[in-house]
């Protein structure tokens, strides 16, 4: 197991949380990490679809193909 230094506030923190929720340090850490990833992945998205949206061309080529599978999917062929 890796041992990493945090601040004395952050331990501190991490101790509140661990007696508020019960939780051991270690799970507490592994979800906060976790929730901080799946944010920095979202707000990536995020930007690639605003970055899609400011260029016309490829912002009406996304559109055609979404409409191209909303029409497979109204195939009227029941959900397997």
């Amino acid at each position: 197991m890796a041992t990493t230094r945090i601040l004395d506030a952050d331990h501190q923190l991490l101790q509140g949380l661990a007696k508020q929720t019960g939780k051991q340090h270690q799970q507490i850490i592994h979800e906060a990490l976790t929730h901080f990833h799946r944010e920095l992945m979202l707000d990536d998205i995020n930007a690639a679809f605003a970055a899609l949206k400011r260029d016309r061309t490829a912002w009406g080529d996304e559109a055609s193909e979404l409409a191209a599978w909303d029409a497979a999917v109204a195939d009227g062929l029941a959900d397997e």
